[in-house]
């Protein structure tokens, strides 16, 4: 959510989501420099992502209420405040409902965070990376429950948080450290971060017990080079298809029938094992440096359309 003048002013001096995200990560001495006034805040107004994520926010309603048919409302023009801690506060981009309101009066009970990601990042990865953010502003608001709405250039996802008063005792627990040293002006250090719980509850299993799982991973483990190996050649087999060809292949390799690479009408490549049909064995001729055509080393019948 792009902030405005007002805004900006008023979190100076005060933490908001975004920052309890540093916070919790480890990095004290910029946010605090930044909060005592000696260090300016990085300047996002031309950084992309950031930017992108902005100019998208407003889909993420449209996406959200495609999929579930649930409505959200913009949230930008509040700041929330925490209702005993003035220094603590937050700005949602979205609140929505947990469920379709039957009442058009009841208020929102969740918060709708967007994020454009154009990155390779899982949800779970995203979910890590802003969980602090969301249970701050669950924290501050009140409400009980999240989505981080994710918008990506050729999907759409979300990923349900729920507030938990364990881990919002933790946040605060750090918050208010790292706010002491704002109040008594004193430098901090940067402590170690706080990782995020799995915020779906899977567990993560060591797999050495399990006889054939450890079996087919030790297989694909010894045979990793050959497997790279064999990728990169047949990608630069396919590169090195004669523009002119619908088939190349090199017969007996290994004692086998070596292998052939197709093309389609489309121009897509595809290589298999073994040798041609017969019908285009006949029709085979030598491939020559100079791009010579040379004649079939068989007499045929009229070229016949391949079933390719």
């Amino acid at each position: 959510m792009a902030l405005t003048d007002a805004q900006r002013s008023f979190r100076a001096g005060r933490i908001g989501s975004s920052d309890a995200t540093r916070i919790m990560a480890g990095d004290w001495q910029r946010l605090w420099a930044e909060k005592t006034g000696r260090a300016e805040p990085a300047n996002l107004d031309f950084v992309p992502a950031v930017q992108i994520g902005i100019v998208t926010e407003a889909l993420h309603p449209r996406f959200r209420q495609r999929r579930t048919g649930i409505p959200s409302i913009p949230a930008d023009s509040r700041t929330y405040v925490h209702p005993e801690l003035p220094w603590l506060v937050c700005h949602p981009d979205f609140l929505t409902w947990s469920a379709p309101p039957l009442d058009p009066f009841l208020p929102p009970d969740t918060i709708l965070e967007a994020k454009f990601c154009g990155s390779p990042q899982s949800d779970e990865d995203l979910a890590d990376r802003y969980y602090w953010q969301v249970q701050q502003q669950l924290l501050v608001t009140g409400l009980s429950r999240a989505i981080l709405s994710i918008l990506r250039p050729s999907s759409y996802s979300s990923v349900d948080i729920p507030a938990d008063a364990a881990q919002q005792e933790r946040l605060l627990e750090t918050l208010r450290a790292f706010w002491w040293h704002v109040e008594n002006d004193i430098e901090p250090g940067d402590p170690m971060p706080v990782p995020a719980p799995d915020v779906e509850g899977l567990r993560v299993l060591e797999m050495s017990r399990h006889n054939a799982f450890a079996a087919y991973a030790a297989t694909l483990v010894a045979t990793r080079d050959d497997m790279m190996a064999y990728k990169a050649a047949e990608q630069e087999l396919k590169s090195l298809m004669p523009d002119e060809a619908r088939i190349a292949f090199v017969g007996g390799i290994g004692g086998g029938d070596g292998l052939c690479i197709t093309r389609s009408r489309d121009g897509r490549l595809t290589l298999r094992f073994g040798a041609p049909a017969r019908r285009h064995m006949e029709r085979a001729e030598p491939w020559r440096p100079d791009g010579a055509a040379a004649e079939p080393a068989f007499a045929t019948d009229e070229d016949e359309d391949l079933p390719y």
